[in-house]
């Protein structure tokens, strides 16, 4: 049964819609504001997100910055429905990434074509996903079977236990391994992703989309990447612009993955210094961090695919191809990186962004 989350804050408007789905055979979650609805959406990972625009706390577009700078819910068809009847609204939503729009009044009959019509798209894009998803893992599966073997291991090892617990009722132990469980996919899932968008840049199958991304979803990225770490107070931010215009994606996998690989060559306590900001005919993007492990320039410069900065002295999670994905986007849509270490042993990394890529 598919999961939709309609986030509206007028009573009647919520049950009607609620209801409707309901007999259409959903399974329907609601919210009666935004920031709710942010929380709903984490929680319950919906198949399709309805959501107002005029909500109190946080409006439709805050709602959405937030879902589409989240990696797990970025693809998750979202629908704006809304009394507002405006080009430029409506030129603002799907610029932020809305799949579509449906202005009040609406009949069911609309309301249920569209949604029926939303989620077959995505149902579609999921199998040409993981259908190329299994062509890569035929190609590539070889090279980084330890890396894609061990969180499997710690799920399917995990769920066995799980299994027996559920029979003695241990509920504390079942949720720590809940968590082992929770943790292991999703490094799976990233693993196979970078894979597949490592492919899929190499092809040159890649579609640039630029679109205005705001402030707001630059600065929830930062926040979500330093809390994946647990390390909220070692990163520093400066991000003093509006929007830049870019594709949304090659920006957000450009900023995790340099923080990514920030974060796991510090040790807690040290601070990470992310600055962006607008300069001549561009936007700059800096980060600084403690080269701890005496990374060389000429490493970063001879760096390969599925090749990890040395993996003999130090063991990390990851794959390799965080910063082959950078340089591929850098040199496909000429952009300036480099990377250089200062006098006081601090790795610093400088990307550029011109604008109007494309």
């Amino acid at each position: 049964m598919k999961k939709i989350l309609v986030i509206e804050d007028e009573d009647n408007i919520r049950e009607n819609i609620s209801d409707a789905l309901s007999l259409n055979d959903f399974e329907i979650y609601t919210a009666a504001n935004g920031v709710e609805g942010v929380r709903l959406a984490k929680q319950v990972n919906p198949d399709l997100i309805l959501c107002d625009i005029m909500m109190p706390l946080m409006d439709g577009y805050g709602v959405l910055n937030a879902i589409k700078s989240d990696e797990e819910s970025s693809l998750t068809p979202f629908i704006f429905i809304s009394a507002k009847h405006n080009h430029d609204d409506i030129r603002r939503g799907m610029n932020l990434g809305a799949s579509d729009y449906l202005i009040k009044p609406f009949s069911l009959q609309d309301l249920l074509k569209m949604v029926e019509s939303k989620l077959e798209d995505a149902e579609r894009k999921v199998k040409i996903y993981f259908d190329k998803q299994k062509d890569i893992i035929e190609q590539y599966g070889l090279i980084q079977m330890h890396e894609i073997n061990t969180p499997m291991n710690g799920i399917l090892t995990s769920v066995s236990l799980l299994q027996e617990m559920e029979i003695q009722n241990n509920s504390k132990e079942a949720a720590e391994l809940l968590q082992i469980i929770n943790h292991s996919s999703k490094r799976l899932q990233r693993s196979l992703s970078n894979i597949f968008f490592y492919k899929q840049l190499k092809d040159g199958k890649y579609v640039f989309y630029s679109e205005k991304i705001r402030e707001t979803s630059i600065k929830v990225t930062l926040e979500n990447k330093s809390k994946k770490y647990q390390r909220s107070a070692d990163l520093i931010t400066l991000v003093d612009i509006d929007l830049i215009e870019f594709d949304r994606k090659l920006l957000m996998v450009l900023i995790t993955e340099l923080l990514d690989n920030a974060f796991k060559f510090t040790k807690e306590n040290d601070q990470i210094l992310f600055r962006l900001l607008k300069i001549e005919n561009a936007v700059e993007i800096k980060i600084q961090h403690k080269n701890r492990n005496n990374f060389e320039v000429e490493e970063f410069k001879n760096s390969r695919p599925y090749m990890q900065f040395k993996k003999e002295k130090f063991e990390q999670a990851g794959i390799g191809l965080g910063l082959s994905i950078i340089k591929l986007i850098v040199k496909q849509y000429d952009l300036n990186f480099n990377y250089e270490i200062d006098q006081d042993n601090n790795a610093l990394f400088t990307l550029i962004i011109p604008e109007k890529t494309h």
